[in-house]
């Protein structure tokens, strides 16, 4: 065992969230009730980082804990977490040592003990008011020893009553399925509006159904990676009615298969059997399109731009679509001319609120992007339009891009553009018509570690900024590794008496005065770059580090910018004023730690 001495300097970079550890577990219900749990799912929450500290006790004469001693006896604890949530309140020591016992807001069960410890945990009286603590459910079904058909026996819905999402992971029900007491059970998870299925395999499409229909509140499916032992044949005409869901509330369907990249995926994965299930489950989601306004769909399903307005069009309510990948050259994919009967005679025209391409490269993006274009209506209420591009953008997918921008007009709120850059060409669509933007995120890949390439990009996005409600900006460089030639060498810099002159009278403009000071990731303004490929040469990560700051001092000054470089997963150097200015001190101190007396001496008198 460590000498318990030798830990009085440990620092454990745990992160705490302050929702997840309730300040008070009662059975009584709150006076309010809490708004809607998806919009609680997408709210920021501020992140506390509390630090390790050894307990400072009131005498030397009384007996002392050694840490070792402290998390043994919170390890006996397990099944108690209202006890636990006392200890935490003790001093930081035992504030670790309780946390990682004390579950946060979601449940995961990677196998049947893990089920089973839970299980005796919930099903204590004494612990009623710890059920509500938990939001979201994953369980990972073990291939060995399956234990996912036999969970809400377990645990029934009316133990965990605040669960809202639940994921299903590995399950293999292609050959038996679960005893009709599954779904009486899963039944019982009334509060569940999120079903997550990956890498799971079905008998039939009816069997798939069973598990959907068995949540009587759902409105979000995901299938990802789903396939089926017995799927729709070729020029069978499926029963739409048969496939709707029950309970005729499903308002977001996210159909993908596993990433290109997968390991585990064939070079011909979409042909044959699979491409059958792709064309089940996509009938399966237009037989629930009257409902649905919110799609997400694998671009591998298709064959070109003509088969997937083929399905939006059964689509009439949707106003946000997501798109992954690219369209498949393999002629056995789906098609909707014989088999889906349309809603109206009138294919009808999506007026899109939001619009993701994922993954997308070049040519299949300048494709969708006529989706926004073919009719004025398609861009009237666009509000977020995001872009993560597989490559770089062509001139034609910036030019095509802009005019869409341009489309959207004051109605657009967010932007994100992700792409790799081309050193000799336009990398970012213009924004000089958006007056309205509120969020701005735009990530470059692949830039050369250069003052200049770097002071170039920044200044093609700063001076195109119209918008006087702009509340949040990031913008990150991933750079390249410096070239063998160049290793060793700061790379030269710009002239700074007139570059940085008019870098500073872009950044003084009347329409960034609004700023907001950057107190967290959703407001102000953070400038990244991710170092981690110049980590052998810090001659070129100190001369870049030095030159941005030059670049941003006004901003620093006025502390609505932070600036950031990543060398790695949970390395970082921060920068929030300019190092010789004492304007600002830098907001990544601790002092927001949460109210735990770690400084009151253990067995003081309060």
């Amino acid at each position: 065992m460590d000498d318990p001495m030798n830990k009085t300097d440990r620092v454990e970079n745990h992160t705490s969230d302050p929702e997840s550890i309730p300040e008070k577990l009662t059975d009584e219900e709150p006076q309010k009730e809490e708004k809607d749990s998806r919009v609680e799912s997408e709210r920021v929450r501020v992140r506390i980082r509390i630090r390790f500290r050894q307990p400072i006790y009131a005498s030397d004469t009384g007996p002392q804990f050694p840490q070792e001693l402290i998390e043994r006896i919170c390890e006996y604890l397990w099944d108690e977490p209202l006890i636990l949530l006392d200890c935490m309140r003790v001093c930081r020591a035992w504030y670790h040592a309780a946390r990682r016992l004390l579950s946060r807001p979601w449940m995961t069960w990677r196998n049947r003990e893990a089920l089973q410890d839970d299980a005796h945990t919930l099903i204590s009286h004494r612990n009623a008011p710890y059920r509500k603590h938990f939001k979201d459910l994953s369980i990972y079904d073990d291939a060995s020893n399956p234990f996912a058909h036999v969970w809400p026996m377990f645990i029934p819905g009316s133990m965990l009553p605040k669960v809202r999402s639940v994921e299903l992971v590995g399950l293999d029900w292609s050959t038996k399925t679960p005893h009709d007491s599954f779904f009486v059970y899963l039944s019982s998870y009334t509060s569940v509006w999120s079903l997550d299925l990956r890498d799971c395999r079905f008998r039939s499409l009816t069997d798939l159904r069973r598990v959907i229909n068995a949540l009587p509140n759902l409105t979000s499916l995901g299938l990802h990676n789903v396939t089926l032992q017995h799927p729709l044949r070729p020029g069978s005409v499926p029963d739409y009615i048969a496939l709707r869901a029950r309970s005729h509330k499903l308002e977001s369907i996210d159909l993908y298969s596993p990433a290109p990249e997968h390991p585990d995926v064939p070079s011909d994965y979409l042909v044959g059997t699979t491409a059958l299930n792709c064309r089940a489950l996509t009938h399966m989601a237009a037989a629930n399109s009257s409902t649905v306004t919110d799609l997400t769909l694998d671009l591998r399903f298709f064959t070109s731009l003509s088969a997937l307005r083929q399905c939006l069009a059964h689509f009439c309510c949707l106003t946000s679509f997501q798109a992954r990948y690219q369209f498949t050259s393999k002629p056995s994919m789906v098609t909707f001319e014989e088999t889906i009967p349309a809603h109206t005679e009138i294919t009808p025209i999506h007026s899109w609120s939001r619009f993701t391409l994922t993954d997308v490269p070049d040519q299949s993006a300048l494709q969708l992007l006529q989706l926004l274009l073919t009719n004025p209506e398609s861009c009237s209420k666009l509000q977020d339009f995001q872009v993560y591009l597989a490559g770089r953008p062509s001139a034609a997918l910036l030019s095509c891009t802009s005019r869409a921008l341009h489309a959207s007009g004051h109605r657009l709120r967010n932007l994100t553009w992700q792409c790799s850059v081309d050193p000799d060409l336009q990398y970012t669509p213009s924004i000089a018509g958006n007056t309205s933007l509120q969020g701005l995120r735009i990530v470059l890949r692949d830039v050369a570690p250069s003052p200049q390439k770097i002071h170039s990009a920044l200044t093609a996005v700063l001076s195109d900024i119209v918008s006087v409600d702009l509340q949040h900006m990031y913008i990150l460089f991933t750079l390249l590794e410096v070239l063998p030639q160049n290793h060793g060498r700061a790379p030269a810099v710009l002239d700074p008496a007139e570059s940085i002159s008019a870098f500073h009278t872009i950044l003084l403009r009347k329409i960034f005065r609004a700023l907001p000071l950057f107190t967290s990731n959703d407001t102000g303004v953070q400038i990244a770059f991710y170092v981690q490929k110049l980590r052998d040469n810090p001659t070129v990560v100190a001369a870049i580090k030095a030159y941005v700051v030059t670049l941003f001092t006004p901003w620093l000054d006025r502390g609505i910018v932070q600036l950031s470089f990543f060398s790695g997963f949970d390395a970082s150097d921060t920068i929030t004023c300019v190092p010789t200015s004492e304007l600002r001190e830098d907001i990544s101190s601790d002092s927001r730690g949460e109210d735990i007396e770690e400084d009151k001496p253990v067995g003081a008198k309060q």
